[in-house]
């Protein structure tokens, strides 16, 4: 039987949900290595033993609320269930890099929760000029290496290195709450890292 597994909480402001949950609750929220604003929880039952963990993440949209994730074999076989079951998958399969795989869905009475499947041998599809995730939305559709924002959707020109760059730099701004210092750094950090970039 699939168990919930999983829990992520969406934040306005991530330092005062942090302040809120670990005085409320005594949880620990730390930091997650990597560039994205991503904190694990990690909570404890009263007699001292492990409890359910989470995460916590900056709220992307107004209606995103907690979403609890069941642990299930494939990710695939249960999207395809959901759908049959008449449910709706909002946020289709994705890859957390060596952890495993993800998706968000809402069941028939409009409520979200998520698919969880682990596999440490998980891997991204990024695109490989700004690094962003690719899927069947943003892949390009004259060169599936690419995203939709650096091949041009009419004419199948690339961007340049600058563009790029920028692109990446506004992204980090936008959807990470980074200055623009901060954003140039982690663009300068991970540009030099993508194939179309490598020398």
């Amino acid at each position: 039987m699939s168990t919930i597994t999983h829990f992520i909480v969406q934040a306005d402001d991530v330092e005062r949900a942090k302040k809120f949950y670990a005085e409320l609750f005594d949880w620990k929220i730390e930091k997650f290595p990597g560039p994205i604003d991503y904190y694990a929880i990690t909570t404890t039952a009263e007699n001292g033993e492990e409890g359910l963990d989470g995460g916590l993440v900056k709220r992307e949209e107004p209606q995103d609320t907690i979403v609890n994730y069941v642990d299930v074999p494939s990710v695939d076989e249960h999207i395809v269930k959901v759908e049959k079951l008449g449910g709706k998958v909002v946020v289709p399969k994705m890859a957390i890099p060596g952890i495993g795989y993800a998706a968000v869905c809402i069941d028939t009475e409009n409520n979200t929760f998520g698919l969880w499947e682990c596999d440490e041998d998980a891997k991204m599809k990024q695109c490989e000029s700004c690094g962003m995730p690719l899927d069947e939305k943003t892949t390009s559709k004259f060169d599936d290496r690419y995203c939709i924002h650096c091949q041009d959707q009419q004419s199948g020109e690339l961007a340049t290195k600058e563009q790029v760059r920028e692109g990446s730099i506004k992204s980090a701004m936008q959807f990470m709450g980074k200055t623009r210092e901060e954003a140039e750094k982690i663009a300068d950090e991970m540009m030099p890292e993508l194939p179309r970039w490598r020398e």
